[in-house]
This record gives structure tokens, sequence and C-alpha cells, in this order.
């Protein structure tokens, strides 16, 4: 029987609730860093920014209208989900599919509790006492599926409470399990609902799995360290901290780290990052999502607790895959499968493990068989916002910008009813290869659906990344149609308002509704991929004397008043990128750029008879007369490219034809229409390609 949304029997008795003053105004943000000593900023509360149409606004819209509700009814009907069946089960309300036992992948508790993020987050921007009395509801139910210990995984409770022993039952029993994982996503997504609503109905049980966790740290730290499975516990406990200002959870922070060090040879490996001690690592290895979980949580720790020698690791790391390992998209995790340890010498066959979902080796960037796994994208914006927050670095926000337009939103279809869970750059029917995974979208992923809650609580959540504050300034990353209307730590206020048609456009201008009587530094982000004297700047209508450098933070401070107006003219234009000649397979090619936006070709935009394999950029014109055009894809409004190129015309290959003499081509001119990268996919199963041969 499918669930209707959070309509549960009223014998359903809810936790008290109450409203405690953990945190004091100011501290109401998606990530809390206004008392973190390492933190150059901090955000506005979660209500404080509000998108005006726009990109990014229009996707919140589409989250929050469809993908959130679709999503729901995908989780909470059995016959295309577990994770709510499990749930009622472990808490003695359902039975399931009547066989007593849980269904469904063992990190469905997260992935629903991600989902639950994305709700608190709506409700944070527009709260209902509707929308309030359905997430008690919901929150009840988890309570009464978690221990008292705790401890909270339904996949082990369910056997447990109904009396099954063995390795059903026992806890940690095998380490991809995700235990630790599904209780990081609850200390995360309690921490937000409690700044949401001031409730700590969700943040009592948080603190319970908090605690459980500590207790198995101080009594068995081998073994819950061979357990930190996509360790989400390390962001939530850092945040749990910050809330609670209990020093124990920072400390359970630092212990993380070091017990992976407690991993025996036997078992550590690079698929989970615990094949050597955290400090001595010098590349980015393994499993790409648990490893940029674990960058992101390490980042909190340092944030906190300032220990040089993990930014020292973490720094090096983020070089590392910004230089080698980063596919122009801003994706992370190129292979299906990579080795454990990789460059061995031969005698050392032998102890060579598996990894899923790998990093690889420095410059493997291969387009076709691109796994980039959706959570590993959102993992690397997660850990680069956490390097942005502790050094300022706007090198940093052009990653963040990079990994949000181009890795994050491909991730859901412009509908928001169908998901990536792996995302290349470059379809072709031809290559009939068998992979794991689709190349094109689906409806549900009921073996792993955790990419598709994780990109919608990141679109959900957007918006808390376009502005932060710090003490006397307001720092602008993001360039996007919103409203900020925020108060700093002493209470002063500021309101101002970006109109922009930013990514289409570069042109932007700041409006100042509000401010304080002293004077406030307005901060704005330079984009480093900007050519130098691109960019200008105006106050009122006159030349800005500030230093406009690419790649930094303008500084404007003065005294504002109501009416003053910043402009900011970015001034980019489409650009041919080249990689780096190590990168095999895209020697002899470029991609499109347009300000932060990458763009590909699908077939179904060629002139009849070209096949996309057969098309080419000329680089003696490259975006010379390059034609705009806004249209609509599906339900959203792009811009899309038309550039001069050429179409290849040869003998076709044959099948079984692997290698033949060189005959010159016959090149014809064509006129070749671009999408943006995040929007392809959306018009039926086509050929792409983000990476195009130069001529």
């Amino acid at each position: 029987m499918k669930h209707p949304l959070f309509s549960l029997p009223v014998f359903l008795a809810l936790l008290s609730v109450s409203v405690p003053s953990l945190a004091p105004a100011g501290e109401k943000s998606l990530i809390d860093t206004t008392r973190s000593p390492q933190a150059k900023f901090y955000m506005p509360d979660l209500a404080d920014v509000h998108w005006n149409g726009g990109l990014l606004g229009e996707r919140f819209d589409v989250c929050r209208d469809t993908m959130i509700p679709h999503m729901w009814t995908i989780f909470s009907d059995p016959n295309l989900s577990h994770a709510w069946d499990n749930f009622l089960m472990a808490a003695g309300l359902g039975e399931g599919r009547g066989d007593g036992k849980p269904h469904g992948p063992p990190f469905n508790d997260g992935d629903l509790l991600k989902w639950f993020e994305a709700l608190v987050q709506i409700y944070a921007l527009a709260p209902t006492p509707e929308l309030d009395r359905r997430m008690d509801d919901m929150i009840a139910v988890i309570a009464k599926a978690q221990r008292e210990d705790g401890y909270l995984h339904t996949q082990k409770i369910i056997p447990q409470r109904r009396g099954q022993a063995g390795a059903v039952a026992k806890e940690f029993e095998d380490r991809e399990h995700f235990e630790t994982y599904n209780m990081g996503h609850l200390i995360t997504t309690a921490c937000l609902h409690y700044r949401a609503t001031g409730k700590t109905n969700l943040l009592d049980l948080a603190r319970k799995a908090a605690d459980y966790i500590e207790r198995l740290c101080k009594e068995h730290p081998e073994e819950l360290a061979q357990n930190a499975i996509c360790p989400s516990h390390y962001m939530g406990v850092i945040e749990l901290y910050r809330i609670t200002r209990d020093p124990r959870y920072l400390e359970l922070g630092k212990q993380l780290i070091e017990i992976r060090s407690l991993v025996p040879d036997s078992v550590g490996s690079d698929h989970n990052q615990d094949r050597m001690p955290f400090r001595a690592m010098t590349e980015a290895v393994g499993h790409a999502v648990r490893a940029n979980y674990l960058y992101a949580g390490v980042a909190d720790v340092f944030a906190e607790d300032g220990d040089a020698s993990l930014f020292k690791t973490l720094s090096t790391l983020a070089d590392n895959v910004a230089s080698r390992k980063l596919y122009v998209t801003g994706m992370t995790g190129a292979l299906y499968d990579g080795a454990s340890p990789d460059g061995v010498d031969h005698t050392q066959h032998k102890y060579i493990k598996t990894v899923h979902q790998a990093y690889g080796r420095n410059y493997q960037l291969p387009n076709l068989t691109a796994y980039n796994e959706t959570c590993a994208t959102i993992g690397y914006g997660l850990w680069i916002w956490r390097m942005l927050t502790v050094t300022g670095d706007a090198a940093y926000t052009d990653l963040f910008e990079q990994t949000l337009y181009n890795g994050v939103l491909p991730g859901i279809s412009l509908e928001g009813e169908h998901y990536f869970y792996v995302n290349p750059l470059k379809k072709l029917a031809e290559f009939d290869v068998p992979l794991r995974w689709s190349r094109t979208r689906m409806a549900n992923i009921k073996s792993s659906f955790c990419c598709p809650p994780n990109v919608v609580r990141t679109i959900a959540e957007a918006h808390n990344y376009v502005y932060t504050l710090s003490a006397n300034a307001v720092w602008v990353h993001l360039y996007a149609a919103s409203t900020l209307e925020t108060k700093w730590l002493d209470g002063s206020s500021i309101r101002l308002r970006q109109e922009t048609d930013y990514p289409w456009s570069g042109a932007i201008k700041l409006i100042v509704d509000a401010a304080p009587t002293g004077p406030i530094a307005l901060k704005l982000r330079i984009p480093g991929w900007l050519q130098d004297g691109a960019a200008s700047l105006r106050i009122n209508g006159q030349p800005s004397d500030a230093l406009v450098k690419p790649g930094t933070y303008a500084e404007v401070s003065r005294a504002w008043k109501a009416g003053d107006v910043v402009t900011l003219d970015l001034g980019f234009k489409p650009v041919l990128l080249e990689a780096n000649p190590l990168v095999e397979e895209t020697v002899n090619q470029v991609a499109v750029k347009y300000g932060p936006l990458v763009y590909c070709v699908e077939s179904n935009d060629l002139p009849p008879g070209v096949n996309l394999k057969d098309v080419a950029i000329t680089l003696a014109t490259g975006t010379e007369g390059v034609a705009f055009q806004r249209e609509r894809i599906v339900n959203a409004d792009v811009l899309t490219l038309t550039l001069p190129a050429v179409a290849l015309t040869g003998a076709p290959w044959q099948p079984a034809q692997l290698y033949r003499e060189v005959r010159a081509p016959v090149a014809a001119p064509i006129k070749l229409k671009l999408v943006p990268y995040y929007a392809w996919g959306n018009r039926g199963d086509t050929d792409m390609s983000v990476w195009l041969p130069a001529r």
C-alpha cells in the first residue's frame, strides 16, 4: 500500500517539542561558522536569501513544486522504494512485504533523510503549520525506529526487534552496510531542522546517535574506523558541536580522523581511503564519494580546531584534484573501477584490491566511459565550499561554481523526475559496450537511490551559497537574481538586491535597499576564468578605483545608503578550451565554455545526415560569428550557441574494422548548435559530446 505524504495514523504519539535557546540569531544557517576560529566568513540564516527568477531560481521552483513531492511518491511506495517502509517496520508500524524482512539498499535510511533535509529547507523559506505538523509526524516514526542507545539503521533494527540473531541482526557485521553514513545524515538533517523550526524533537535523536558513535569510538575504535563508509557523520558531528557547543562532539570529530590509522592492513584500502593515515595522503584516490565526504569532514574539523597538519593535507589533495583529476564539468571519480594501491611494483600484485567509482590516475579522464557519480560531484562541492570558507580564496569559489552548474544540475532532468547516477561527457549509440549504469536518466534507481535526493537537497539549498558575511563585510560569491535580507551578529542589518541574467549575461547590478550607518565592504568575486581587463566596476554610475582582478574579490568599502547601485560587468564571451595533452582522450579536441557554463552538442541538433562523431570545430574561426538564441527546453529557459563548424565525410567505418589507412575526409561547412551541458538528455535518447575534434 502506498503511504500518503506524512498522513500517519492519529494514534502515533508525537514527541514533546520545545523551543530551546541553543542558537542565537545569526546561527541558523546551513553550515554555521559564526564561531569557527578558522572561518573567513559565515552564511546568512536559512531564510535570508530568496531567488528572484533566473536559472537557479527556476531550478529551485521546480525543486519545490515537483522534485520534492515527486520523490516522496517514490520513497512512500513500497513498489518503488522500501525506504519509508523500512522505517515503519523498524518503528513497529508496518509489515513491509509481509515477510518480516527489510528490503532495498542498506543506505536507504540516509537517502530518505537527505530528502527530508530538502523538505526542511523549503519549510525554512516558507513555514506553514501544516508542513511543520507533517515533519513532526515523520520524526515520530524515526524516533520509534531508533534504538534507545541511539543506534539507527533499519536494516539491522528490524531483525533485532523480531528476535532474529546472527549476521542479519549484528551491527557493523558488514562495513558496506553504511550504518555511520545513515546516522550522519540523521545528524545533519536534525541540525538543519532545529535551525529552521527551533524544535529539538529531531535534534534529540541526533544527539543520541552522536553519543552512540562517541561510545563506539572510545570502546571499539578499530571497529568504528572500519565502518566509516561515505563518512557523512564527520560533517554531522561538527555541525552538532556548532549547535550544542558540547566539546565532546568536537573531540569526536577529531578522533574520527585519528582512528583511521587503526584499520588493519588486511582491511584497509584506497577504496575507503583507509590504507594510510590521513596526514600521509598526497593524492586523491579511491572511491570518489567516500573521498570527498571524508575531505569535507576533515575541513570542518580544521575550521574549529586549526590543526595545520590537517590543512596541509587538504590543500595538497585539493590541488591534486583541481590540476589533474577534475573534469571540465567539475565532476570527480572518472573510473568505473580502479586499483588499490595503484602503481606498485610487480612483486606487490597479490595485495592489489578493486576500487569502485575511482578517482583514477592523474590525467585519466575518459569521456564515453566516465563514471562521475552525481554524489561524488556533490561531495566535491561540499569539500570545496569548506576550503573556500577557511581560506577566502576565490579560486575555490570558481571551482564550486563550476561544479554547481555543470556537475550538480545535470543529475536531475529539467522536469524534475528523472535522474543520472553516472555522468558521461560523451554518448554514442554506436558505442554499445555494456556498462553498469544507464547513460540516460532513469525514473528510479532502485539498487542505489543515493544521488537523486542528494541533488534535490543541493538545489533546495543552493541560495545559501550566494552571499556570506564577515565583520563589516558582505561577500558575493555567486551571481544570480536574488535578494539578501540579513543581520550581522551584532544585530545590524542589510538588504541587498541582485539584478542579473547571469549566467546568460555578465551584467550584474547590486542595489542597496538598507544598510548600517558605518562603512561596509562589498566583496565581489571576479572569476578567475575572465581575461584581464574584461571586468569593470561602477558605483552609482561612476568608475570604481577598486582592484578588479580575475581570481580575486574586488572590495568596495563605504557607508552605503538606500538606493546606491553597484554595477559589475564581467564581459565574458564563448571560448574554446583545450585540455593538458596528458589527458589522452581529449588530444586535438576542444570544449566550448560560456561564462561558467560548459556546452555540448546533441545529435538531434545536427543538420540532416550529419553524424556527431564526424563534426569538428575549425580553429581558424573559433567562436567568431557565434549566434545566441534564447530557447525553451522542456520547462527551462536556456541560451543556445550556434558556431561555424565542419562535417567530415569519408568512408564509413565497419563494426569489425579497428584500423585503416588514413584518407583525407571532405569537409563541408555547417552551423553547429550547442546547449548547456546541464540541459542535455531532456529531448529523447540522443548522442552527445562535450569535447569536439579541432581542425
